[in-house]
């Protein structure tokens, strides 16, 4: 037992703590040790920006569409975002208007500030949001919404979003989930 005295023997009057056992010693350096080794994990995560917002860009084809959607992939309750959703058909769209649906429930973690453009008309379905679009001059419409997510948001959503022809059918579905951490 390096380092230790011998046990001082008690009495009614003393005034010194009794000594602890060596193994009660390395136990409680030991949790010290992990507890320093966990919190100096968790800073360098957030000094490396580990835990901040992370945006992520999904791209599907077909039908003569090419969507892609960045959004955030990670992100944090009153952090500012924005999702944009890039359509191109080729050959233009012509006087054919942009049919774009999206699952409500995700877009309802976030504040919406600013669809830009805005919608010339909108129509719910269950549990989805329709919206129709001016057609641009081109090939390529991009629509952006400005946002924050809602600052008690504790839980993220997946979703979707869809290009979708005049019948209703959807063409291509790109994909999105998006969590929040604490």
């Amino acid at each position: 037992m390096g380092g230790y005295s011998p046990p001082v023997t008690a009495s009614p009057t003393s005034t010194l703590p009794t000594l602890r056992e060596p193994e009660h010693v390395r136990r409680g350096r030991t949790q010290r040790r992990i507890g320093l080794t966990v919190l100096s994990l968790f800073v360098l995560a957030g000094a490396v920006g580990l835990l901040g917002t992370h945006t992520s860009t999904t791209t599907v084809r077909g039908e003569g569409y090419e969507m892609t959607v960045t959004y955030p992939r990670i992100t944090r309750p009153g952090h500012a975002v924005k999702v944009q959703v890039a359509i191109r058909k080729e050959g233009g769209f012509g006087q054919q208007p942009v049919q774009l649906r999206y699952r409500t429930e995700w877009l309802e973690m976030f504040d919406e500030n600013a669809f830009t453009p805005a919608p010339n008309a909108e129509t719910a379905g269950p549990g989805y949001t329709e919206d129709e679009f001016l057609p641009p001059r081109g090939e390529v419409f991009v629509m952006t919404v400005d946002t924050r997510v809602e600052p008690a948001r504790q839980r993220g959503e997946s979703g979707f979003f869809s290009v979708v022809d005049e019948d209703g059918t959807a063409l291509l579905t790109a994909e999105v989930d998006t969590w929040i951490w604490p």
